[in-house]
């Protein structure tokens, strides 16, 4: 189903969590894009698609969460509660099932916030009902422990870091203050604490009126090259599809990516935006996902020599020097002056949460100084 328009009649095995065979496209014009490489319906597309929507293998804190909601593997969440996620309106509904839209979509009707959020963060067992099952929760990709929340009306995301550092929530708010400055097409982030894990907070940008469609799905079904940089394919695709800030948004892109060294542009995190109702593109989506960079990853004493690694990666190039990345910056859309004050404020902003992250002075001090480099470069990349 895309909300309440039906879009496959299938077979689903929920012991395999996947569709076994289609017995009959109702209506091609709402299928999820990616599903048809090469412009032909593929089973195999579909549960790839299908599966990308939960949980990993490889979150962090993953065994903890199975033990606490009593569940042998992520994909066992995928089945509950329709398979209904927040990023997009793909949920499931059986033959028989007289329900709509409206009904079940987590984007109008409350869900168990506390519960999955507990039993994802909390370092000492909660107590975890049955109802921590019923959240759009069951449905989030991606590495780090994450959570949906619904404030005033809103849902927010709040995303945690890498367990010994805890640096990506500071350095998505680095993204968004970088982004503030520049005007650049970019999500905001803020920064909180949970269950004594610094989060990253960001509002949701698809409250039922879009569907988010990553770059993967994008490059699937548009008949990308595989052995030449996909860049240009890329641009020229939205272009043709009436997104006419692809160009920018990328530019803002790369630029964000530039500064905080960004090691995970993979095509997961990056994307557009799609009609919730009709499935026609509306824009590229705003810039997110930024918090894997200036060396959170690795220890103290390294964090400098990443400048001089090949760690950077964008569409179907790995392993590069984020320097590539300033040929595809529009420099004259920008005034790098209003940068003067970051670091500093990103250094204070290391200092403030040292209590709940435990990092070390040398490693702020090398951030700092990683940060302060990269500015400094791309001013004069700009001249």
């Amino acid at each position: 189903m895309h909300k309440n328009v039906p879009v496959l009649k299938a077979d689903y095995s929920m012991i395999h969590h996947c569709f076994t065979k289609v017995h009959e496209i109702i209506d091609p014009k709402h299928l999820p894009i990616g599903v048809c490489p090469d412009g032909e319906f593929s089973l195999q597309a579909l549960n790839h698609w299908f599966r990308w929507r939960g949980i990993p293998g490889y979150r962090v804190g993953l065994l903890q969460l199975e033990n606490r909601l009593n569940i042998a593997s992520p994909m066992d969440l995928i089945d509950q509660e329709h398979a209904l996620s927040v990023s997009d309106t793909y949920w499931l509904k059986a033959g028989n099932e007289r329900i709509n839209w409206s009904q079940v979509n987590f984007y109008q009707h409350s869900f168990d916030q506390s519960g999955f959020a507990k039993a994802m963060f909390a370092s000492l067992t909660p107590n975890v009902s049955s109802s921590a099952l019923h959240t759009p929760n069951n449905c989030t990709c991606g590495y780090h422990r994450k959570a949906w929340f619904r404030r005033n009306g809103t849902l927010y995301l709040l995303k945690g870091g890498f367990p010994f550092y805890q640096q990506e929530p500071i350095n998505e708010w680095l993204a968004s203050r970088i982004a503030k400055e520049l005007n650049l097409f970019a999500i905001p982030y803020t920064i909180e604490t949970y269950e004594n894990n610094l989060v990253s907070v960001c509002p949701n940008i698809c409250n039922g009126r879009y569907d988010l469609v990553t770059s993967e799905y994008v490059l699937s079904d548009s008949h990308a090259p595989k052995k030449q940089f996909q860049y240009e394919h890329y641009v020229k695709t939205l272009q043709k599809h009436g997104i006419h800030n692809a160009r920018k948004t990328l530019s803002d892109q790369m630029l964000l990516d530039y500064l905080l060294m960004n090691t995970d542009r993979h095509t997961q995190n990056m994307g557009i935006l799609v009609d919730a109702n009709t499935n026609a593109w509306v824009s590229a989506a705003p810039v997110f996902d930024t918090g894997t960079g200036l060396g959170c990853l690795v220890d103290d004493m390294h964090i400098l020599q990443e400048k001089n690694e090949n760690k950077c990666q964008l569409f179907n190039a790995k392993h590069f020097s984020h320097e590539i990345l300033l040929e595809m910056i529009d420099f004259k859309q920008y005034d790098f002056s209003t940068l003067q004050n970051i670091p500093q404020e990103f250094g204070n902003e290391l200092q403030k949460y040292k209590p709940i992250t435990n990092i070390s002075d040398e490693r702020i001090e090398s951030v700092y100084r990683l940060l302060y480099q990269q500015i400094l470069d791309l001013k004069r990349a700009a001249k």
